[in-house]
């Protein structure tokens, strides 16, 4: 006699198999990038050091690039690499404090390369090194929401697109969970003086992506100033109160990109 499947086993298995919600115009930016490249001889992806939220941007461009050919290195080993398009993975580091890597790189990038996409990320160009590197570019560059398009629009090619880790599949990582995740960074970025009672700052405590996304699966609701356990999160179906950094990453990502998800909210100031 074949086991009957419970009522609650039968939906976990229907929220699972059906696809998060994402941003209205994500598949129109997908179709976007790859009319871009699709001609192109050889396709480069250069990623950068970062932290576990970096490696879902990554995560998420490789399954945007799936279907395609091309090859990936990181900005710190570049001693042979030159080709005719290349894609610099999307992130905050053309931002105070982290714009150490990417600046730097952009040049380099662009003598070795034909043609020069810089995949959507966050830009302050209070940060002069950021600022002259996007004025001298002829890279094409998109930003990852509307607060940072506005600042690049006038100073390079600019475009605005959704953050690559929505092109990410979630749906292996939608359970109910169980408990209230409190994730607030522990660096630089932070807008805090101090962090509540019970912080865990997973985007450096754990051990790996799938370390991560499974810690914020297994909560049943989240609060966090981390923009990519905020997307995440929120992407997983789980109520989310989101707080703001020093710059306005957090803030205009959500504005931009999750503005439709009922289940995300701006916080007040922490109350414990």
């Amino acid at each position: 006699m074949t086991p009957r499947r419970s009522f609650g086993t039968s939906l976990l298995r229907l929220f699972r198999s059906t696809p998060p919600p994402a941003p209205a115009d994500l598949e129109l930016q997908r179709r976007k990038i790859l009319r871009m490249i699709a001609d192109a001889p050889d396709v480069t992806f250069f990623r950068h050091r970062g932290n576990i939220g970096d490696d879902l941007i990554h995560a998420g461009t490789r399954q945007l690039l799936a279907n395609i050919s091309y090859r990936e290195i990181g900005t710190w080993d570049m001693q042979d690499a030159h080709g005719h398009t290349a894609l610099i993975t999307g992130s905050g580091g053309w931002c105070v404090p982290f714009h150490h890597q990417l600046p730097q790189a952009l040049p380099l990038i662009e003598t070795r390369f034909k043609k020069v996409i810089i995949l959507p990320s966050t830009f302050d160009l209070a940060e002069p090194v950021v600022f002259n590197a996007l004025q001298r570019t002829k890279a094409l560059v998109f930003a990852r929401e509307r607060e940072s398009y506005e600042q690049i629009r006038h100073v390079c090619n600019a475009d605005i697109g959704h953050d690559s880790a929505f092109f990410f599949d979630f749906r292996p990582y939608r359970r109910a969970g169980a408990g209230h995740l409190v994730a607030f960074r522990t660096d630089g970025e932070s807008a805090r003086a101090d962090v509540p009672a019970g912080n865990n700052d997973i985007s450096l405590t754990c051990f790996g992506l799938d370390h991560w996304l499974w810690t914020i699966a297994h909560h049943a609701t989240v609060a966090t100033d981390r923009a990519h356990v905020m997307i995440a999160a929120t992407l997983m179906g789980k109520p989310v109160e989101y707080h703001r950094t020093n710059y306005h990453k957090v803030t205009a990502i959500a504005d931009h990109s999750l503005s439709g998800f009922s289940t995300l909210r701006a916080a007040e100031p922490w109350q414990p």
